[in-house]
Protein backbone atom coordinates (compact mmCIF):
# COMPACT_ATOMS: atom_id res chain seq x y z
CA UNK A 1 0.00 0.00 0.00
CA UNK A 2 1.30 3.53 -0.99
CA UNK A 3 1.26 6.58 0.40
CA UNK A 4 -1.76 8.03 -1.29
CA UNK A 5 -3.76 5.01 -0.58
CA UNK A 6 -2.65 5.13 3.08
CA UNK A 7 -3.73 8.73 3.23
CA UNK A 8 -6.94 7.85 1.35
CA UNK A 9 -8.33 5.17 4.06
CA UNK A 10 -7.33 7.59 6.73
CA UNK A 11 -9.90 10.09 4.69
CA UNK A 12 -12.19 7.48 4.77
CA UNK A 13 -12.41 6.50 8.08
CA UNK A 14 -12.29 9.80 9.57
CA UNK A 15 -15.40 10.92 7.18
CA UNK A 16 -17.49 7.21 8.25
CA UNK A 17 -16.77 7.96 11.94
CA UNK A 18 -17.91 12.01 11.96
CA UNK A 19 -20.12 11.47 8.81
CA UNK A 20 -22.18 14.41 10.43
CA UNK A 21 -19.51 16.93 10.72
CA UNK A 22 -17.48 15.58 7.46
CA UNK A 23 -20.58 16.25 5.63
CA UNK A 24 -21.27 19.58 6.53
CA UNK A 25 -17.04 20.36 6.04
CA UNK A 26 -17.40 19.14 2.41
CA UNK A 27 -20.35 21.60 2.07
CA UNK A 28 -18.95 24.08 3.46
CA UNK A 29 -15.48 23.62 1.22
CA UNK A 30 -18.07 24.29 -1.78
CA UNK A 31 -20.01 27.29 -0.93
CA UNK A 32 -18.58 29.03 2.47
CA UNK A 33 -16.36 31.29 0.18
CA UNK A 34 -19.51 32.10 -2.57
CA UNK A 35 -22.15 33.48 -0.41
CA UNK A 36 -21.90 37.07 -1.71
CA UNK A 37 -20.20 36.32 -4.68
CA UNK A 38 -22.77 37.46 -7.53
CA UNK A 39 -26.12 38.75 -8.04
CA UNK A 40 -29.30 37.26 -8.50
CA UNK A 41 -30.49 35.49 -11.60
CA UNK A 42 -33.59 35.69 -13.82
CA UNK A 43 -36.50 34.10 -13.16
CA UNK A 44 -36.99 32.71 -10.08
CA UNK A 45 -33.82 33.83 -7.77
CA UNK A 46 -35.33 37.66 -7.78
CA UNK A 47 -38.77 36.73 -7.97
CA UNK A 48 -38.27 34.81 -4.73
CA UNK A 49 -35.95 37.82 -3.42
CA UNK A 50 -38.80 40.39 -4.06
CA UNK A 51 -40.90 38.01 -1.97
CA UNK A 52 -38.36 37.86 0.82
CA UNK A 53 -38.51 41.44 0.79
CA UNK A 54 -42.38 41.54 0.73
CA UNK A 55 -42.27 39.49 4.05
CA UNK A 56 -39.98 42.18 5.52
CA UNK A 57 -42.44 44.26 5.18
CA UNK A 58 -44.94 42.76 6.72
CA UNK A 59 -46.55 40.28 4.48
CA UNK A 60 -45.13 37.24 6.58
CA UNK A 61 -48.20 34.71 6.43
CA UNK A 62 -49.46 35.18 2.68
CA UNK A 63 -46.42 35.84 0.54
CA UNK A 64 -46.34 39.22 -2.44
CA UNK A 65 -44.94 39.61 -5.32
CA UNK A 66 -44.78 42.67 -7.11
CA UNK A 67 -46.94 44.45 -4.32
CA UNK A 68 -49.52 41.80 -5.08
CA UNK A 69 -50.48 38.12 -3.26
CA UNK A 70 -48.32 35.16 -4.55
CA UNK A 71 -49.95 32.47 -4.44
CA UNK A 72 -47.43 30.16 -6.35
CA UNK A 73 -45.47 28.90 -3.27
CA UNK A 74 -46.21 28.33 0.35
CA UNK A 75 -44.35 30.58 3.16
CA UNK A 76 -42.10 28.25 4.86
CA UNK A 77 -39.00 28.20 3.03
CA UNK A 78 -39.32 32.16 3.43
CA UNK A 79 -39.70 32.41 6.84
CA UNK A 80 -36.51 30.08 6.67
CA UNK A 81 -34.63 32.59 5.25
CA UNK A 82 -35.84 35.30 7.86
CA UNK A 83 -34.34 33.17 10.63
CA UNK A 84 -30.90 32.83 8.91
CA UNK A 85 -31.49 36.77 8.35
CA UNK A 86 -31.62 37.11 11.77
CA UNK A 87 -27.83 35.72 12.18
CA UNK A 88 -24.96 38.14 12.95
CA UNK A 89 -23.12 38.47 9.74
CA UNK A 90 -25.74 37.63 7.58
CA UNK A 91 -26.80 40.07 4.77
CA UNK A 92 -28.60 40.57 1.57
CA UNK A 93 -28.14 38.48 -0.83
CA UNK A 94 -25.54 36.30 1.07
CA UNK A 95 -29.05 34.96 2.98
CA UNK A 96 -30.43 33.56 -0.13
CA UNK A 97 -27.38 30.98 -0.94
CA UNK A 98 -26.74 30.83 2.74
CA UNK A 99 -30.42 29.18 2.51
CA UNK A 100 -29.74 26.80 -0.11
CA UNK A 101 -26.19 25.70 1.06
CA UNK A 102 -28.29 24.70 4.60
CA UNK A 103 -30.79 23.28 2.38
CA UNK A 104 -28.62 20.95 0.75
CA UNK A 105 -26.84 19.92 3.55
CA UNK A 106 -30.07 19.35 5.59
CA UNK A 107 -31.07 17.18 2.56
CA UNK A 108 -27.82 14.93 2.86
CA UNK A 109 -28.25 14.46 6.94
CA UNK A 110 -31.81 13.51 6.05
CA UNK A 111 -30.29 10.60 3.79
CA UNK A 112 -28.09 9.81 6.16
CA UNK A 113 -30.81 9.79 8.61
CA UNK A 114 -32.84 7.25 5.98
CA UNK A 115 -29.61 4.91 5.68
CA UNK A 116 -29.52 4.57 9.30
CA UNK A 117 -33.51 3.75 9.61
CA UNK A 118 -32.89 1.23 6.77
CA UNK A 119 -30.42 -0.51 8.49
CA UNK A 120 -27.74 0.66 5.89
CA UNK A 121 -25.87 2.82 8.33
CA UNK A 122 -24.50 2.73 11.90
CA UNK A 123 -24.71 5.06 14.78
CA UNK A 124 -20.91 5.97 14.62
CA UNK A 125 -20.62 5.72 10.77
CA UNK A 126 -18.26 2.51 11.32
CA UNK A 127 -18.99 -0.91 10.28
CA UNK A 128 -19.59 -3.14 13.30
CA UNK A 129 -20.98 -6.62 11.63
CA UNK A 130 -24.21 -6.02 12.64
CA UNK A 131 -27.41 -7.81 11.81
CA UNK A 132 -28.19 -4.92 9.14
CA UNK A 133 -25.97 -6.63 6.43
CA UNK A 134 -28.22 -9.20 5.79
CA UNK A 135 -29.19 -10.44 2.50
CA UNK A 136 -32.23 -11.05 0.29
CA UNK A 137 -34.45 -13.57 1.24
CA UNK A 138 -32.42 -14.15 4.38
CA UNK A 139 -32.76 -13.59 8.35
CA UNK A 140 -30.73 -10.41 9.89
CA UNK A 141 -27.29 -11.26 11.19
CA UNK A 142 -24.61 -11.64 8.29
CA UNK A 143 -21.85 -9.84 9.10
CA UNK A 144 -20.35 -10.19 5.46
CA UNK A 145 -23.09 -8.24 4.26
CA UNK A 146 -23.07 -5.65 7.36
CA UNK A 147 -19.76 -4.51 5.82
CA UNK A 148 -21.00 -2.79 2.54
CA UNK A 149 -24.52 -1.57 4.08
CA UNK A 150 -23.43 0.12 7.29
CA UNK A 151 -21.53 3.30 5.54
CA UNK A 152 -23.91 3.48 2.71
CA UNK A 153 -25.26 6.51 4.10
CA UNK A 154 -22.61 8.45 4.07
CA UNK A 155 -21.05 7.01 1.05
CA UNK A 156 -25.02 8.12 -0.89
CA UNK A 157 -23.82 11.68 0.59
CA UNK A 158 -20.56 11.47 -0.78
CA UNK A 159 -22.16 10.81 -4.50
CA UNK A 160 -24.57 13.17 -4.14
CA UNK A 161 -21.86 15.90 -3.07
CA UNK A 162 -20.06 14.99 -6.36
CA UNK A 163 -23.10 15.20 -8.19
CA UNK A 164 -23.19 17.97 -11.04
CA UNK A 165 -26.27 19.56 -10.93
CA UNK A 166 -26.45 18.93 -6.72
CA UNK A 167 -23.24 20.82 -6.35
CA UNK A 168 -24.85 23.71 -8.91
CA UNK A 169 -28.33 23.90 -6.84
CA UNK A 170 -26.18 24.22 -3.81
CA UNK A 171 -25.10 28.03 -5.09
CA UNK A 172 -28.89 28.82 -6.54
CA UNK A 173 -31.53 30.46 -4.61
CA UNK A 174 -34.48 28.20 -4.47
CA UNK A 175 -36.44 26.16 -2.15
CA UNK A 176 -36.38 22.36 -3.72
CA UNK A 177 -33.54 21.06 -1.52
CA UNK A 178 -35.26 22.17 1.56
CA UNK A 179 -38.47 20.47 -0.07
CA UNK A 180 -36.64 16.96 -1.13
CA UNK A 181 -35.17 17.15 2.61
CA UNK A 182 -38.31 17.05 4.39
CA UNK A 183 -39.50 14.53 1.78
CA UNK A 184 -36.88 12.51 2.33
CA UNK A 185 -37.07 12.93 6.25
CA UNK A 186 -40.79 12.18 6.20
CA UNK A 187 -40.17 8.60 4.16
CA UNK A 188 -37.06 7.76 6.80
CA UNK A 189 -39.76 8.18 9.17
CA UNK A 190 -42.27 6.15 7.76
CA UNK A 191 -39.60 3.58 7.20
CA UNK A 192 -39.30 3.53 10.87
CA UNK A 193 -43.09 3.12 11.27
CA UNK A 194 -43.66 0.20 9.17
CA UNK A 195 -40.12 -1.87 9.24
CA UNK A 196 -38.10 -3.34 10.92
CA UNK A 197 -35.54 -2.94 8.37
CA UNK A 198 -32.69 -2.91 11.37
CA UNK A 199 -33.69 -5.84 13.66
CA UNK A 200 -35.91 -3.84 15.46
CA UNK A 201 -39.60 -4.25 15.82
CA UNK A 202 -41.46 -0.87 15.79
CA UNK A 203 -45.28 -1.69 16.50
CA UNK A 204 -44.97 0.26 19.82
CA UNK A 205 -43.36 3.22 17.85
CA UNK A 206 -45.93 3.15 15.17
CA UNK A 207 -48.11 5.64 16.00
CA UNK A 208 -45.81 8.94 16.69
CA UNK A 209 -43.84 8.00 14.01
CA UNK A 210 -46.34 8.05 11.53
CA UNK A 211 -46.97 11.54 13.34
CA UNK A 212 -43.74 12.77 12.82
CA UNK A 213 -43.89 11.32 9.26
CA UNK A 214 -46.79 13.58 8.56
CA UNK A 215 -46.28 16.27 10.04
CA UNK A 216 -42.56 16.64 7.96
CA UNK A 217 -44.74 15.93 5.25
CA UNK A 218 -47.10 18.79 6.26
CA UNK A 219 -43.98 20.85 6.58
CA UNK A 220 -42.89 20.03 2.72
CA UNK A 221 -46.43 20.74 1.90
CA UNK A 222 -45.95 24.31 3.31
CA UNK A 223 -42.89 24.83 1.63
CA UNK A 224 -43.42 24.08 -1.85
CA UNK A 225 -46.73 21.88 -2.41
CA UNK A 226 -48.60 18.75 -1.88
CA UNK A 227 -46.04 16.82 -3.76
CA UNK A 228 -44.66 16.97 -0.41
CA UNK A 229 -47.33 14.94 1.16
CA UNK A 230 -47.76 12.45 -2.06
CA UNK A 231 -43.98 11.36 -2.25
CA UNK A 232 -43.63 9.62 0.95
CA UNK A 233 -47.25 8.89 1.34
CA UNK A 234 -47.27 6.70 -2.37
CA UNK A 235 -43.78 5.39 -1.79
CA UNK A 236 -45.14 4.20 2.03
CA UNK A 237 -48.69 2.50 0.30
CA UNK A 238 -46.85 1.01 -2.57
CA UNK A 239 -44.13 -0.66 -0.57
CA UNK A 240 -46.82 -2.02 1.64
CA UNK A 241 -48.79 -3.28 -0.76
CA UNK A 242 -45.79 -4.90 -2.26
CA UNK A 243 -45.12 -6.79 0.84
CA UNK A 244 -49.16 -7.57 0.91
CA UNK A 245 -49.38 -5.03 3.95
CA UNK A 246 -51.61 -2.26 2.49
CA UNK A 247 -53.86 -2.42 5.03
CA UNK A 248 -51.55 -1.51 7.79
CA UNK A 249 -51.43 1.88 6.51
CA UNK A 250 -54.95 2.49 6.88
CA UNK A 251 -55.44 1.98 10.74
CA UNK A 252 -55.94 3.76 13.93
CA UNK A 253 -52.03 4.47 14.57
CA UNK A 254 -52.58 6.78 11.69
CA UNK A 255 -55.19 9.38 12.82
CA UNK A 256 -52.31 11.04 15.07
CA UNK A 257 -50.52 11.70 12.51
CA UNK A 258 -53.04 12.93 9.92
CA UNK A 259 -54.90 14.93 12.74
CA UNK A 260 -51.44 16.30 12.98
CA UNK A 261 -51.23 16.81 9.47
CA UNK A 262 -54.36 18.60 8.94
CA UNK A 263 -53.73 20.86 11.80
CA UNK A 264 -50.48 21.98 10.55
CA UNK A 265 -51.53 22.87 6.70
CA UNK A 266 -55.41 23.79 7.11
CA UNK A 267 -54.38 26.37 9.98
CA UNK A 268 -52.55 28.36 7.13
CA UNK A 269 -54.69 27.81 4.71
CA UNK A 270 -57.55 29.07 6.97
CA UNK A 271 -55.00 32.14 8.02
CA UNK A 272 -54.57 32.35 4.54
CA UNK A 273 -58.41 32.67 3.63
CA UNK A 274 -59.31 35.38 6.21
CA UNK A 275 -56.03 37.81 5.17
CA UNK A 276 -56.64 37.47 1.05
CA UNK A 277 -60.31 35.93 0.95
CA UNK A 278 -61.52 32.90 -0.79
CA UNK A 279 -60.08 34.59 -4.40
CA UNK A 280 -56.71 33.52 -3.05
CA UNK A 281 -57.67 30.05 -1.76
CA UNK A 282 -59.36 29.38 -5.30
CA UNK A 283 -55.90 30.53 -6.87
CA UNK A 284 -53.81 28.13 -4.50
CA UNK A 285 -56.44 24.90 -4.99
CA UNK A 286 -57.66 25.30 -9.06
CA UNK A 287 -54.40 27.77 -10.70
CA UNK A 288 -51.66 26.19 -8.97
CA UNK A 289 -52.88 22.45 -7.99
CA UNK A 290 -55.67 21.15 -10.26
CA UNK A 291 -54.23 23.32 -13.76
CA UNK A 292 -50.07 22.89 -13.01
CA UNK A 293 -51.32 19.29 -12.15
CA UNK A 294 -54.08 18.42 -15.45
CA UNK A 295 -53.22 21.35 -17.82
CA UNK A 296 -50.66 23.51 -17.08
CA UNK A 297 -50.30 27.21 -18.44
CA UNK A 298 -46.64 26.94 -17.55
CA UNK A 299 -43.92 24.11 -18.28
CA UNK A 300 -46.15 21.72 -20.00
CA UNK A 301 -44.31 18.91 -21.16
CA UNK A 302 -44.44 15.90 -22.75
CA UNK A 303 -45.06 12.40 -20.83
CA UNK A 304 -41.27 10.99 -21.00
CA UNK A 305 -39.94 14.33 -20.21
CA UNK A 306 -37.72 13.07 -17.36
CA UNK A 307 -36.87 9.91 -18.74
CA UNK A 308 -34.40 12.51 -21.06
CA UNK A 309 -34.28 14.95 -18.26
CA UNK A 310 -32.71 12.78 -15.70
CA UNK A 311 -29.85 11.34 -17.04
CA UNK A 312 -27.70 14.57 -17.13
CA UNK A 313 -28.55 15.42 -13.88
CA UNK A 314 -27.07 12.36 -12.30
CA UNK A 315 -24.13 12.77 -14.49
CA UNK A 316 -20.99 11.73 -13.65
CA UNK A 317 -23.19 8.90 -11.93
CA UNK A 318 -25.28 8.03 -14.62
CA UNK A 319 -22.08 5.84 -16.15
CA UNK A 320 -23.03 3.76 -13.64
CA UNK A 321 -24.69 1.71 -16.11
CA UNK A 322 -21.26 0.81 -17.63
CA UNK A 323 -20.61 -1.43 -14.55
CA UNK A 324 -23.94 -2.33 -13.87
CA UNK A 325 -25.74 -6.29 -15.55
CA UNK A 326 -28.59 -4.04 -16.81
CA UNK A 327 -28.41 -6.70 -19.29
CA UNK A 328 -30.31 -8.25 -16.43
CA UNK A 329 -33.35 -6.00 -17.11
CA UNK A 330 -34.04 -7.34 -20.57
CA UNK A 331 -34.40 -11.40 -19.36
CA UNK A 332 -38.13 -12.53 -18.34
CA UNK A 333 -36.50 -14.57 -15.39
CA UNK A 334 -35.38 -11.93 -13.46
CA UNK A 335 -39.04 -10.50 -13.67
CA UNK A 336 -40.78 -13.63 -12.66
CA UNK A 337 -38.47 -14.02 -9.98
CA UNK A 338 -38.65 -10.49 -8.39
CA UNK A 339 -42.81 -10.27 -8.35
CA UNK A 340 -42.21 -14.34 -7.04
CA UNK A 341 -40.44 -12.86 -4.12
CA UNK A 342 -42.10 -9.85 -3.41
CA UNK A 343 -43.23 -10.95 -0.14
CA UNK A 344 -40.31 -12.47 1.31
CA UNK A 345 -39.47 -9.97 3.64
CA UNK A 346 -35.99 -9.29 5.21
CA UNK A 347 -34.12 -6.25 6.40
CA UNK A 348 -32.24 -5.88 3.31
CA UNK A 349 -34.59 -6.98 0.83
CA UNK A 350 -36.85 -4.55 2.38
CA UNK A 351 -34.37 -1.66 1.71
CA UNK A 352 -33.81 -2.40 -1.49
CA UNK A 353 -37.39 -2.89 -1.86
CA UNK A 354 -38.27 0.91 -0.47
CA UNK A 355 -35.51 2.70 -2.21
CA UNK A 356 -36.60 1.05 -6.26
CA UNK A 357 -39.80 2.18 -5.01
CA UNK A 358 -39.42 5.31 -4.23
CA UNK A 359 -37.36 6.59 -6.81
CA UNK A 360 -39.56 4.90 -9.28
CA UNK A 361 -42.75 6.16 -8.11
CA UNK A 362 -41.23 9.08 -8.02
CA UNK A 363 -40.66 9.48 -11.37
CA UNK A 364 -43.55 7.57 -12.17
CA UNK A 365 -45.84 10.39 -10.43
CA UNK A 366 -43.92 13.30 -11.81
CA UNK A 367 -44.12 12.16 -15.03
CA UNK A 368 -47.73 12.12 -14.96
CA UNK A 369 -48.43 15.81 -14.41
CA UNK A 370 -48.80 18.65 -16.71
CA UNK A 371 -46.15 20.91 -15.54
CA UNK A 372 -42.28 19.36 -15.58
CA UNK A 373 -39.43 20.98 -14.40
CA UNK A 374 -35.87 19.28 -13.87
CA UNK A 375 -35.63 20.56 -10.38
CA UNK A 376 -38.52 18.53 -9.37
CA UNK A 377 -36.58 15.37 -9.23
CA UNK A 378 -34.31 16.17 -6.47
CA UNK A 379 -36.29 13.67 -4.28
CA UNK A 380 -35.24 11.08 -6.52
CA UNK A 381 -31.99 11.39 -5.97
CA UNK A 382 -31.73 10.44 -2.50
CA UNK A 383 -32.58 6.65 -2.84
CA UNK A 384 -30.85 6.57 -6.07
CA UNK A 385 -27.77 7.47 -3.93
CA UNK A 386 -27.70 4.75 -1.57
CA UNK A 387 -28.63 2.02 -3.99
CA UNK A 388 -25.29 2.80 -5.72
CA UNK A 389 -23.65 3.34 -2.75
CA UNK A 390 -24.84 -0.19 -1.49
CA UNK A 391 -23.83 -1.75 -4.99
CA UNK A 392 -20.76 0.02 -4.56
CA UNK A 393 -19.69 -1.28 -1.05
CA UNK A 394 -20.58 -4.43 -1.60
CA UNK A 395 -17.51 -6.73 -1.65
CA UNK A 396 -19.39 -9.90 -1.70
CA UNK A 397 -20.15 -9.43 -5.18
CA UNK A 398 -17.18 -7.55 -6.71
CA UNK A 399 -18.48 -5.25 -10.02
CA UNK A 400 -16.23 -3.66 -12.79
CA UNK A 401 -16.34 -0.53 -11.54
CA UNK A 402 -12.91 0.21 -13.30
CA UNK A 403 -15.20 1.06 -16.29
CA UNK A 404 -17.34 3.73 -13.72
CA UNK A 405 -14.10 5.63 -12.18
CA UNK A 406 -12.48 5.75 -16.19
CA UNK A 407 -16.02 6.64 -18.17
CA UNK A 408 -16.48 9.30 -14.89
CA UNK A 409 -12.88 10.63 -15.43
CA UNK A 410 -13.05 11.23 -19.48
CA UNK A 411 -16.46 13.04 -18.86
CA UNK A 412 -15.00 15.67 -17.03
CA UNK A 413 -12.28 15.73 -19.04
CA UNK A 414 -14.13 16.61 -22.20
CA UNK A 415 -15.80 19.19 -19.31
CA UNK A 416 -12.58 20.75 -19.12
CA UNK A 417 -12.22 20.76 -22.88
CA UNK A 418 -15.08 22.24 -23.35
CA UNK A 419 -14.90 24.90 -20.64
CA UNK A 420 -11.93 26.30 -22.16
CA UNK A 421 -13.73 26.85 -25.40
CA UNK A 422 -16.63 28.72 -23.23
CA UNK A 423 -16.62 32.04 -25.02
CA UNK A 424 -17.89 30.22 -28.08
CA UNK A 425 -21.08 29.57 -26.13
CA UNK A 426 -22.19 32.87 -25.11
CA UNK A 427 -24.43 35.13 -27.11
CA UNK A 428 -22.65 38.00 -26.38
CA UNK A 429 -18.93 39.38 -25.08
CA UNK A 430 -18.37 39.05 -21.46
CA UNK A 431 -14.84 41.01 -21.32
CA UNK A 432 -13.17 43.61 -23.77
CA UNK A 433 -11.12 40.02 -25.57
CA UNK A 434 -13.97 38.28 -25.53
CA UNK A 435 -12.96 35.72 -23.02
CA UNK A 436 -15.30 34.07 -19.92
CA UNK A 437 -13.78 35.10 -16.81
CA UNK A 438 -13.06 32.16 -14.49
CA UNK A 439 -13.48 29.83 -17.32
CA UNK A 440 -9.56 28.10 -17.40
CA UNK A 441 -9.62 27.88 -13.32
CA UNK A 442 -12.86 26.27 -13.84
CA UNK A 443 -11.41 23.76 -16.95
CA UNK A 444 -8.69 23.08 -14.90
CA UNK A 445 -11.00 21.89 -11.75
CA UNK A 446 -12.50 19.62 -14.37
CA UNK A 447 -9.56 18.38 -15.90
CA UNK A 448 -8.15 17.82 -11.45
CA UNK A 449 -11.57 15.56 -11.25
CA UNK A 450 -10.90 13.69 -14.89
CA UNK A 451 -7.38 12.96 -13.91
CA UNK A 452 -7.93 12.06 -9.97
CA UNK A 453 -10.75 9.25 -11.49
CA UNK A 454 -8.47 7.64 -14.14
CA UNK A 455 -5.73 7.59 -11.32
CA UNK A 456 -7.84 5.36 -9.30
CA UNK A 457 -9.45 3.65 -11.71
CA UNK A 458 -8.48 0.51 -9.75
CA UNK A 459 -9.28 1.56 -6.50
CA UNK A 460 -13.01 0.96 -4.41
CA UNK A 461 -15.17 3.04 -3.75
CA UNK A 462 -13.98 4.32 0.24
CA UNK A 463 -10.92 5.65 -1.80
CA UNK A 464 -11.79 7.33 -4.70
CA UNK A 465 -15.36 9.51 -3.48
CA UNK A 466 -13.59 10.97 -0.88
CA UNK A 467 -10.55 12.50 -3.13
CA UNK A 468 -13.41 13.43 -5.58
CA UNK A 469 -15.74 15.06 -3.28
CA UNK A 470 -11.94 17.30 -2.15
CA UNK A 471 -11.60 17.51 -6.00
CA UNK A 472 -15.38 18.91 -6.60
CA UNK A 473 -14.08 21.82 -4.86
CA UNK A 474 -11.25 22.79 -7.30
CA UNK A 475 -14.02 23.36 -10.05
CA UNK A 476 -17.13 24.39 -7.90
CA UNK A 477 -15.24 27.42 -6.05
CA UNK A 478 -14.02 29.02 -9.07
CA UNK A 479 -17.32 28.54 -11.07
CA UNK A 480 -19.26 30.20 -8.32
CA UNK A 481 -16.23 32.79 -7.32
CA UNK A 482 -14.96 34.07 -11.12
CA UNK A 483 -17.34 32.54 -13.88
CA UNK A 484 -20.74 33.11 -12.13
CA UNK A 485 -19.89 36.70 -11.23
CA UNK A 486 -19.26 37.14 -15.10
CA UNK A 487 -22.13 35.50 -16.00
CA UNK A 488 -24.32 38.53 -14.08
CA UNK A 489 -24.26 40.49 -17.47
CA UNK A 490 -26.80 37.80 -19.36
CA UNK A 491 -28.64 36.06 -16.46
CA UNK A 492 -29.22 38.88 -13.74
CA UNK A 493 -32.19 41.60 -14.96
CA UNK A 494 -29.88 43.98 -12.20
CA UNK A 495 -28.56 46.34 -14.39
CA UNK A 496 -32.10 46.82 -16.13
CA UNK A 497 -33.60 47.64 -12.46
CA UNK A 498 -30.83 49.49 -11.27
CA UNK A 499 -31.41 52.02 -14.58
CA UNK A 500 -34.93 52.04 -14.33
CA UNK A 501 -34.58 52.34 -10.47
CA UNK A 502 -32.33 56.15 -10.99
CA UNK A 503 -35.14 56.71 -13.76
CA UNK A 504 -37.85 56.27 -11.23
CA UNK A 505 -35.97 58.82 -8.48
CA UNK A 506 -36.57 60.96 -11.48
CA UNK A 507 -39.86 61.30 -11.48
CA UNK A 508 -40.29 58.07 -14.27
CA UNK A 509 -42.87 55.32 -14.03
CA UNK A 510 -41.19 51.96 -13.82
CA UNK A 511 -43.07 49.67 -16.63
CA UNK A 512 -42.18 45.89 -17.60
CA UNK A 513 -44.06 44.64 -20.71
CA UNK A 514 -44.83 41.17 -21.11
CA UNK A 515 -42.58 40.20 -18.67
CA UNK A 516 -42.30 37.24 -16.14
CA UNK A 517 -44.18 38.71 -12.52
CA UNK A 518 -41.87 40.46 -10.06
CA UNK A 519 -38.83 40.19 -12.27
CA UNK A 520 -37.23 44.19 -11.43
CA UNK A 521 -39.27 44.59 -7.75
CA UNK A 522 -36.66 43.16 -5.72
CA UNK A 523 -33.65 45.68 -7.24
CA UNK A 524 -35.45 48.46 -8.01
CA UNK A 525 -36.97 48.13 -4.72
CA UNK A 526 -40.64 49.15 -5.16
CA UNK A 527 -43.72 48.08 -7.31
CA UNK A 528 -43.26 48.20 -11.31
CA UNK A 529 -46.43 48.55 -13.49
CA UNK A 530 -46.73 45.22 -15.54
CA UNK A 531 -48.56 45.16 -19.06
CA UNK A 532 -49.87 42.53 -20.86
CA UNK A 533 -51.03 44.21 -23.71
CA UNK A 534 -50.27 47.16 -26.22
CA UNK A 535 -53.81 48.63 -25.65
CA UNK A 536 -52.73 48.85 -22.17
CA UNK A 537 -49.10 50.45 -22.47
CA UNK A 538 -49.70 52.86 -25.36
CA UNK A 539 -52.11 54.81 -22.57
CA UNK A 540 -49.58 54.80 -20.62
CA UNK A 541 -46.71 56.29 -22.67
CA UNK A 542 -49.12 59.00 -23.44
CA UNK A 543 -49.91 60.20 -20.47
CA UNK A 544 -46.67 60.31 -18.57
CA UNK A 545 -42.89 59.95 -18.69
CA UNK A 546 -42.44 55.93 -18.61
CA UNK A 547 -39.16 53.80 -17.85
CA UNK A 548 -40.12 51.03 -20.30
CA UNK A 549 -38.41 46.90 -20.08
CA UNK A 550 -39.68 45.23 -22.79
CA UNK A 551 -38.44 42.22 -24.87
CA UNK A 552 -36.91 43.15 -28.20
CA UNK A 553 -39.20 40.66 -29.85
CA UNK A 554 -42.13 42.80 -28.34
CA UNK A 555 -40.48 45.79 -29.54
CA UNK A 556 -39.92 44.73 -32.76
CA UNK A 557 -43.70 43.75 -33.21
CA UNK A 558 -44.99 47.42 -31.99
CA UNK A 559 -46.47 48.97 -34.77
CA UNK A 560 -47.90 51.89 -32.15
CA UNK A 561 -45.24 52.30 -30.61
CA UNK A 562 -44.25 56.35 -29.76
CA UNK A 563 -41.44 57.94 -32.11
CA UNK A 564 -40.05 59.92 -28.87
CA UNK A 565 -39.47 56.46 -26.97
CA UNK A 566 -35.30 56.05 -26.70
CA UNK A 567 -33.83 53.01 -26.08
CA UNK A 568 -31.13 53.57 -23.42
CA UNK A 569 -30.06 50.23 -22.35
CA UNK A 570 -30.19 47.04 -24.20
CA UNK A 571 -28.89 43.40 -22.23
CA UNK A 572 -28.90 39.89 -23.94
CA UNK A 573 -30.91 38.20 -20.71
CA UNK A 574 -31.37 34.59 -20.01
CA UNK A 575 -32.24 33.43 -24.20
CA UNK A 576 -32.92 36.91 -26.01
CA UNK A 577 -32.35 40.38 -25.92
CA UNK A 578 -34.26 43.27 -23.88
CA UNK A 579 -34.66 46.45 -24.04
CA UNK A 580 -34.90 49.31 -21.81
CA UNK A 581 -36.69 52.21 -23.19
CA UNK A 582 -37.62 55.82 -21.75
CA UNK A 583 -40.75 58.22 -23.31
CA UNK A 584 -39.66 61.98 -23.80
CA UNK A 585 -43.01 64.15 -23.90
CA UNK A 586 -42.88 67.59 -25.09
CA UNK A 587 -40.91 70.12 -22.74
CA UNK A 588 -40.36 66.82 -20.09
CA UNK A 589 -36.21 67.81 -20.37
CA UNK A 590 -33.51 66.35 -22.28
CA UNK A 591 -32.99 63.12 -24.29
CA UNK A 592 -30.97 60.57 -21.91
CA UNK A 593 -28.03 59.51 -24.03
CA UNK A 594 -28.29 55.42 -25.02
CA UNK A 595 -25.89 53.02 -22.78
CA UNK A 596 -24.68 49.82 -24.39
Amino acid sequence: MNVVERMLDRLWDLIRRRPWLSLAVLTAAQTACTLQSRALWFSDEVRYADAYAGLLRGRWLVLSLNGVAYPDKPPLYFWFLRALDALPGVSDPAVFFLGAALSGLFMLYATLVWARVLGLEDETGASTGASTGASAGSSAGSSAGSSAGSSAGVMAGLLLLTTLFFAGLLHYSRMDLLFAALIIASQAAFCGAFGPFNGHGAMARRTWLCALAMVLAGLATLTKGPLGLLFPVVTTLLFLAWRGRAREFFRAQMLPGLAALLALVFSWIVAAYFVEGPGFLHKIFYEQIFQRATKTFHHAEPFYFYAIAFPPCWLPWTLALFALPVRRLFAADFWRGLFAGRRVSSPRADAHAWLWISCLSGLGLLSLLSGKVVVYILPQLAPLALLLALALLDEERPRPWQRLWTASGLLFLALAAATTQAERFMPVPLSPTGQVPGAWAVAGGFAACGLGLIALRRQNARRVLPALALLTVLWVLPANQTLAPALDAIMSPKPQADLMKAYAAKGYLPVAHDIYQGIYSYYLGGVVRETAGFNILDPLLAGQDVVLAIKKKHWDAWDTRPKGLTIVLEQWLAGQPYYVAVNHRVGAGPEPPPQP
